[in-house]
């Protein structure tokens, strides 16, 4: 190889090294500030608590689907404690909620304040490989199984 065309493939190397650690436009977590509605199914068994399902839409940011399943808790006085996986998703992409265990929702039998926080990864579309987290607060009426919450944070 010349000396020409060493230095020109040690600049292209270099080049596509350097471009490896720059971080994507699509890669920086986007502000998230959204209502779903929808219902989930959750069962008490004694201080057992198992989101069995959860699905809504609404949103913003183009994340529009709300859905998650098989969450677990415990219940303790007049709230129950739960955490599990979910999922938005939308035209924007798809983004994982892993919803942490002092997430919340008190009140009586028939209707409780839920209140909880997630952290977020994007898995795909525009938000891939976007890290962050946000917050919920909202409504769960036990007796129909519907919800609805605001949910504000990062993506």
């Amino acid at each position: 190889m010349s000396a020409h065309n060493q230095r020109l493939a040690t600049a292209v190397a270099v080049a596509a090294a350097a471009l490896t650690l720059v971080p994507s436009a699509s890669a920086k977590s986007k502000a998230f500030n959204g209502k779903f509605a929808g219902t989930a199914s959750v069962l008490v068994n004694g201080s057992a608590v198992t989101v069995k399902s959860v699905n809504g839409s609404g949103g913003a940011a183009g994340l529009t689907k709300l859905s998650g399943h098989n969450g677990t808790g415990t219940a303790s006085g007049s709230c129950a404690f739960f955490s599990g996986k979910a999922l938005l998703q939308g035209p924007s992409g798809k983004v994982a909620l892993a919803v942490k265990s002092t997430s919340k929702g008190c009140g009586s039998e028939t209707a409780a304040t839920v209140t909880g926080s997630a952290t977020a990864k994007g898995l795909s579309g525009k938000l891939k490989g976007t890290k962050g987290a946000v917050t919920f607060s909202g409504t769960f009426d036990s007796s129909t199984g519907a919800f609805s919450i605001v949910m504000k944070g990062k993506v």
